[in-house]
């Protein structure tokens, strides 16, 4: 069954992709990187806490959704060091390398965050594979953004969000996919 409704999630974020889809079509926020990362981080955030299945308190609501927001504007920052650390790298390898850092510490911390909140039966190896899955299909975004120049920067942020929320629901709705793995390996491998 799962802790969202996950139909209704998955509308908000699609709504949420259009309005991140207008404010970079119209050029609204082009100046403010800060202010982006801050409202993409608030409107998952956001389509999160309105399809949870279980009343929580308006407090815990928000207390969630800020700290979202927090982690969100911290992955700007994480892309900045990264792109200085890694000045040394071409141009292309570069933003592949620090795309991929971004989306992984960006989804580590929140799948945490989601653990913490919402989700506590998620393993730390849940949320890594979780992280993984979203580092991964952001790269194969960035990718495809290269071939055409109608996919800006919300291309980026929906993939990532339906990413991070398919395997959400996938790990939510399906406990033992990840122990199901681990039993099939056999215990007793001698050489």
């Amino acid at each position: 069954m799962g802790s969202f409704h996950y139909a209704r999630h998955f509308g908000l974020l699609a709504a949420a992709t259009v309005i991140v889809f207008l404010l970079g079509h119209w050029s609204l926020l082009s100046e403010s990187l800060f202010i982006l990362f801050a409202i993409n981080g608030a409107l998952h955030a956001a389509s999160l806490v309105l399809t949870l299945r279980t009343p929580q308190s308006l407090a815990r609501k928000s207390l969630f959704i800020a700290i979202a927001i927090a982690l969100s504007v911290l992955t700007l920052y994480i892309g900045i060091i990264c792109l200085v650390l890694f000045a040394v790298l071409p141009g292309n390898e570069r933003l592949y390398i620090v795309l991929g850092v971004c989306s992984l510490s960006g989804a580590i911390t929140y799948a945490s965050l989601i653990r913490i909140f919402w989700v506590r039966s998620f393993s730390s190896r849940v949320v890594l594979v979780m992280s993984v899955l979203c580092m991964l299909a952001t790269s194969l975004a960035f990718f495809a953004r290269t071939l055409t120049d109608f996919l800006g920067g919300w291309w980026l942020t929906a993939v990532w969000w339906f990413a991070l929320s398919g395997s959400l629901w996938f790990f939510d709705t399906h406990s033992d996919a990840l122990r199901r793995e681990v039993k099939s390996i056999p215990k007793d491998i001698t050489p």
